[in-house]
């Protein structure tokens, strides 16, 4: 995926004590995410490790990376566990969770590796749960209403009624998933392809939103989702 969705935690690449705080507030979200909350056990278990690993204090040394691991390992669980994740994420998941488990042992050097494992990790865990670590500065940025956004994942599961081909007669929302400064307001027209959203418009801008939001599309109505749709804001007016 050529867009970044966790771009805060991407600039810290390489910074460990930076890198640790982005990461283990990423992992919070992960873990409380109503997907993963879903897998009791697993999320439990998520949340044990992932409170170690904010004990272990600033650095990404071994006991840090070990714990992340556990931690990540148990979100993954959670979603494969899950009948609302796709297949083709499952699989994606597994690979690079693999990815991550090679530079756990390793010091020095390999520290930077396993920063880049467990971040393009999240990437696909942000792309499932739609929740994401953006680097926005609304104090900085232009604020207004949605001109246009670009789809970067189409989600899985909007259905209305258990009919997954047709779009349904909602509102959908264009949501932020930060704790400040997400915007209120925007809908969107969207098309639905076999429960996955295939291309998205804005209907209305709402307010308050910048270029470089990443949103998740919310739905009003009778609607089962299983993960969200996720898109970017590239133009405001």
């Amino acid at each position: 995926m050529a867009n970044i969705l966790n771009e805060g935690l991407s600039r810290t690449l390489g910074i460990e004590f930076e890198f640790k705080l982005k990461l283990q507030t990423l992992l919070g979200e992960y873990q409380a995410a109503p997907i993963v909350q879903a897998e009791a056990a697993e999320a439990a278990a998520a949340l044990v490790a992932l409170n170690k690993f904010i004990k272990c204090g600033p650095s990404m040394g071994f006991e840090a990376k070990r714990n992340a691991y556990a931690c990540l390992e148990q979100i993954v669980t959670a979603l494969k566990n899950s009948a609302t994740v796709p297949a083709a994420d499952d699989t994606a998941l597994t690979e690079e969770l693999v990815n991550v488990t090679r530079y756990v042992g390793l010091e020095g050097e390999e520290d930077f590796h396993f920063m880049v494992a467990a971040f393009n990790l999240c990437e696909l865990i942000s792309g499932v749960l739609g929740e994401t670590e953006t680097e926005v500065v609304e104090g900085v940025a232009a604020i207004g209403a949605i001109a246009t956004v670009v789809l970067l994942d189409g989600g899985s599961d909007y259905t209305t009624d258990g009919t997954v081909d047709t779009a349904p007669s909602v509102i959908y929302n264009l949501e932020g998933t930060e704790d400040a400064g997400n915007g209120t307001g925007a809908t969107a027209d969207v098309a639905i392809a076999s429960g996955v959203v295939t291309s998205i418009t804005t209907a209305s801008g709402g307010s308050g939103y910048s270029v470089g939001d990443i949103l998740v599309l919310g739905v009003s109505g009778a609607q089962t989702l299983g993960t969200p749709a996720i898109v970017e804001v590239t133009a405001i007016s």
